[in-house]
């Protein structure tokens, strides 16, 4: 926490180093690829723009501090107690306004974990095992009480999730009610999905002498072409993820900083395992040991990032808690594993690896690991790789009869990102029948003591890489580029670009 107060309590520094005065007013315009299936949902994102235009406007009890662990700066809570892990209660800041001018209080808080909570609402898988909606209970003007249906000593986790926001009583999604209220430092002023979005200052906001800009402008592009372009040419002032393939001509420009992120973003090849053809587990493992991960690396992201072993959460007190090597490329034990399922030259395994075309990491591993596995195989793999221009997110992803297809996870503990793909997104399918996964992982939050949740965890890790559906070869320095007018960016390693967009966006402020 000290770190923290520290990193926003220093000066700034602009492009030539020296202490940046705090300005007010001003237009910041945002670039991301987008399409006209952007959404705005307080609870549910899909895609890259929906979690940028989420965190202008909504704010969670909770954030994230640089070690990924809970912590209550900068967010809405003033206190979150339990002594059993299954009753919690939670208390909110005094003086916290919605963008309507209503004051925020404990229906408020009641109504947002019901509508998290929601059996019947997509957003809640991963919260179902743990919370309905008859365990919400206001406590007074300020206070909720959430009874657990299982213990989770780790809910501050959940309360620090990006997508855990607070919202007003009534809250609908932009498709059902275009005025979207949060608590955020920007409210919505008008959304053109696939076009733009605007969001002027809250002047009521809680966080004293905060935001500094007057408006924040998102504008969706076609492609990273068109994102770049506009941002060497001055028409946005800040590009989220820019490709790898730009950076060297990017961090030439003078006008322009380039802020890479290594805490930990993944980019998973996904096979669904109770899908042909990797129904058998050996063929998932053969996959996994055809490709070489160091020439994947250099090819996609020109060596912008770190090997993974198919993990994740590297930050993680628990990550590689087996101490697993790294896979290394195994041709030979590849192919053996795949003649005894049964494939061949003339029966070889068949997929198409389908992947978006708003960020050249995901399209770009889809192309080079089909090459790989194509290649390594000598023919016992004919596989190809498919990538979709518009609504990818909408009618590829996670669709039936999709077998084979890419996603992506910003950085996050352990425990969120297993829920996430296993409950939220479950792109796999894993885990399979009969496995005691998500027995262990409810044991395991369930746990206080160190030594007992390290076994479990061991045990959950185990599984998931021995028989799980993803690979992972690396993990992704995501990177974004912004112009050198652009102030009160922290480089620090974050959940989400840009410092978490400048903590809503409300820490920026431009030069002139």
């Amino acid at each position: 926490m000290g770190g923290v107060a520290s990193t926003f309590g220093a000066s700034p520094l602009n492009a030539m180093g020296r202490p940046s005065a705090i300005r007010k007013g001003g237009s910041l315009r945002v670039g991301v690829v987008g399409d006209i299936k952007d959404r705005l949902d307080a609870h549910y994102i899909v895609s890259i723009p929906d979690i940028v235009r989420l965190n202008v406007g909504f704010e969670t009890l909770m954030t994230y501090d640089p070690s990924f662990q809970p912590t209550y700066a900068d967010g809405l809570a003033d206190e979150v107690t339990t002594t059993d892990g299954i009753t919690w209660i939670i208390r909110v800041k005094k003086g916290v306004e919605f963008h309507d001018g209503k004051s925020l209080t404990g229906d408020d808080l009641v109504y947002s974990w019901q509508r998290l909570s929601d059996p019947k609402a997509v957003h809640s898988k991963s919260l179902r095992p743990f919370l309905n909606p008859a365990g919400v209970s206001k406590v007074d003007d300020r206070t909720v009480k959430l009874t657990l249906l299982q213990a989770n000593s780790d809910f501050r986790v959940t309360l620090s999730t990006y997508t855990s926001t607070i919202v007003p009583v009534g809250y609908e999604n932009f498709a059902k009610n275009q005025t979207q209220v949060g608590t955020g430092p920007y409210k919505l002023k008008s959304f053109t999905p696939g076009v733009e979005s605007t969001h002027v200052r809250h002047a009521n906001y809680w966080d004293n002498g905060k935001p500094y800009l007057d408006e924040v402008r998102i504008l969706s592009f076609a492609d990273t072409t068109a994102l770049t372009n506009a941002l060497q040419g001055g028409q946005i002032d800040a590009a989220i993820n820019v490709p790898v393939a730009m950076l060297p001509t990017l961090k030439k420009d003078k006008k322009l900083e380039v802020y890479s992120n290594s805490a930990g973003k993944i980019t998973p090849i996904c096979l669904v395992i109770d899908m042909d053809p990797f129904k058998d587990v050996r063929t998932r493992q053969a996959m996994k040991m055809l490709i070489d991960r160091k020439k994947l690396l250099k090819q996609v992201l020109s060596n912008n990032g770190r090997l993974s072993n198919d993990d994740y959460s590297p930050a993680d007190p628990n990550y590689n808690a087996n101490a697993y090597p790294m896979q290394e490329q195994d041709i030979k034990g590849a192919l053996k594993l795949l003649s005894a399922v049964g494939f061949s030259k003339s029966n070889p395994v068949v997929f198409d690896l389908k992947a978006p075309d708003d960020d050249a990491a995901l399209s770009g591993l889809a192309k080079a690991f089909v090459e790989q596995v194509n290649t390594a195989s000598g023919g016992v793999v004919k596989a190809t790789a498919t990538t979709i221009a518009v609504g990818y997110w909408d009618t590829t992803y996670m669709a039936k009869g999709v077998n084979a297809f890419m996603t992506y996870y910003n950085p996050k503990p352990y425990f969120p990102q297993f829920s996430g793909m296993v409950f939220s997104y479950p792109e796999t399918h894993y885990p399979e029948p009969g496995s005691t996964a998500k027995a262990t992982y409810y044991a395991a939050l369930a746990e206080v003591g160190p030594r007992r949740r390290a076994a479990l965890v061991k045990r959950l890790q185990k599984e998931e890489h021995e028989r799980g559906g993803y690979i992972i070869p690396y993990f992704v320095n995501a990177s974004d580029a912004y112009s050198t007018k652009l102030q009160g960016v922290n480089k620090r390693n974050a959940a989400l670009p840009l410092d978490y967009y400048g903590m809503h966006f409300k820490n920026l402020w431009l030069t002139k």
